[in-house]
């Protein structure tokens, strides 16, 4: 078990905060809260690489733990433009920093920035679970179900096509939503994610991303579309 001190450093790395101050700067209420909720996240990403719930319940479990958070009183008291002062805006695609945690936490988290009209692009992954919850700004945000794989193509069925404000949040695995895309709609958005990877060693460790070309996905029929699969450089080329 963690000690105080070591829990309100971890506290303060997840949600913005560089020390344990600005944890203490929230009101005993909050603080208690949000300690709630780091724990929480953690037994539930345990849980996850130990087999013993599924990706569908860590989604779940997550996204019921985005829900409520002050995130106008936490990311005053972390001091949050301090801290995305270290992410200046890309001219394509993301910015993004993963904030250190201790050795014992059992997932990895890491803040997304970017400025109008740039996008997380449109991408799916293996053998990992993430989770992406809006700080700060407003985004188009897009999910497909992974239907089958092809050579050149993924099979995907449109989920989710919303804008997403500070507090709303998504998931995604290889069960549900797995493919995803992001667009900054306002001057800068921020992401914080959530991440568990390697979730079957024996499927080895290899961080593989699928970029696609939902521009160019043909409608199947029957609610599916065919998505040719684009090389990083061309994804960010159209749609960073």
């Amino acid at each position: 078990m963690p000690s105080r001190r070591e829990l309100l450093a971890s506290l303060s790395a997840l949600w913005l905060a560089l020390a344990a101050r600005a944890a203490e700067a929230l009101k005993p209420a909050q603080r208690e809260a949000v300690r709630a909720r780091l724990r929480r996240l953690d037994e539930l990403s345990r849980a996850l690489k130990r087999r013993q719930i599924s990706q569908l319940d860590w989604q779940r479990g997550t996204e019921e733990l985005a829900r409520g958070i002050d995130l106008l009183e936490l990311c005053r008291a972390a001091d949050f433009e301090k801290v995305v002062a270290r992410l200046p805006l890309l001219p394509k695609g993301t910015n993004a920093e993963v904030i250190d945690l201790l050795p014992q936490q059992s997932f990895t988290p890491k803040i997304f920035a970017m400025g109008k009209g740039r996008a997380i692009i449109p991408h799916g992954h293996h053998n990992m679970v993430s989770h992406h919850l809006v700080l700060q700004g407003e985004l188009r945000g897009r999910h497909w179900e992974r239907v089958r794989d092809e050579p050149e193509h993924l099979i995907l069925r449109p989920t989710i096509d919303r804008v997403f404000k500070p507090g709303d949040s998504s998931s995604i695995s290889d069960v549900r939503d797995n493919v995803h895309w992001f667009v900054a709609l306002s001057e800068r958005a921020y992401t914080l994610d959530c991440i568990v990877d390697h979730l079957d060693p024996a499927r080895g460790y290899r961080f593989h991303i699928d970029f696609i070309d939902p521009d160019r996905a043909k409608p199947q029929g029957d609610g599916t579309v065919r998505a040719p699969r684009l090389e990083l450089d061309d994804a960010l080329a159209r749609y960073g």
